[in-house]
């Protein structure tokens, strides 16, 4: 067995130095989007500005709501009362767009919309990688579209059923009740990072049973693609479309490292080629 392929295989058994090297990619990912200039071609998607529409219109509407619910509480307070009334202003704004978002499947239907920026960045970042042509085709797209609304379906209902243990749990064991946000925060984090790794691996032609198998192999990368997925998410307007585009980078290029689903494709591991640590399990930059 080559140094190379030794490394991998003890990456895909640490979770923890996944979720560590995924966390820290999102730096580059970053870096890689501006780079690549990776939007290039996105508005070719007949109706993406429709969606994008849709989305500013709900988030609009929303936080008109929390505005106007704000001008009519400091019109009724007094002079002393309206300066403590304006600072809780953008508080309102950030938890109103967090429960705004986060309550019920409101999360999941928000990142079926973006699936349009998951699909095309995703496909973008492979080009570049393996030196390969991608279908961005609106027809390639709409059957992605229909497979994300299959996966979010899914990761929705699991997400509750796994929620629905968790309490039962933490309602047996009182005495660590505390932890059970912790916990179900987990579960969110982990199901939102699939959903952006079920794009990347959908390229190699796998169905959604294969793609849920070998997710767990990958436990600490749908974590930490979950947890920055969500930080992203609290920021209005920009991180809608930010937090999906960041994700899918950063999916791409940790699983094309760690993973070997592109080695049917021209571009040579050794490319992006693992760094010697301590721990063996990190990679280049």
């Amino acid at each position: 067995m080559s140094k190379s392929n030794s490394q991998k295989i003890k990456f895909k058994d640490n979770t923890g130095a996944q979720f560590v090297e995924t966390f820290l990619t999102h730096k580059e990912a970053a870096e890689f989007i501006v780079k690549h200039r990776l939007w290039d071609g996105f508005w070719k998607y007949g109706w993406v500005s429709k969606v994008l529409i849709i989305l500013a219109i709900l988030f609009g509407l929303k936080f008109v709501d929390i505005i106007w619910d704000w001008f009519d509480r400091i019109s009724a307070a007094d002079s002393g009362a309206a300066f403590a009334e304006m600072g809780m202003l953008l508080q309102n704004v950030a938890l109103g767009s967090y429960d705004f978002l986060f309550s019920g499947g409101i999360k999941y239907i928000m990142l079926f919309l973006l699936e349009v920026v998951i699909f095309h960045i995703c496909r973008r970042t492979s080009e570049i990688l393996c030196n390969i042509s991608s279908d961005l085709t609106l027809d390639t797209f709409v059957k992605a579209q229909i497979r994300m609304l299959k996966v979010v379906f899914r990761s929705y209902v699991m997400e509750m059923v796994f929620t629905a243990l968790i309490k039962v749990a933490f309602n047996i064991f009182g005495f660590i009740e505390f932890m059970e946000p912790v916990f179900i925060f987990g579960v969110q984090c982990y199901f939102m990072g699939f959903l952006v790794m079920d794009n990347y691996v959908e390229q190699f032609h796998m169905n959604i049973k294969e793609s849920v198998r070998f997710a767990r192999q990958y436990i600490g990368v749908c974590l930490a693609i979950g947890l920055v997925l969500n930080i992203f998410l609290f920021i209005p307007f920009i991180g809608a479309i930010a937090a999906p585009a960041l994700s899918a980078v950063a999916v791409s290029l940790i699983m094309y490292r760690i993973s070997d689903l592109h080695l049917n494709q021209p571009l040579p591991l050794d490319k992006i080629p693992l760094r010697e640590t301590n721990n063996n399990y990190l990679l280049d930059n």
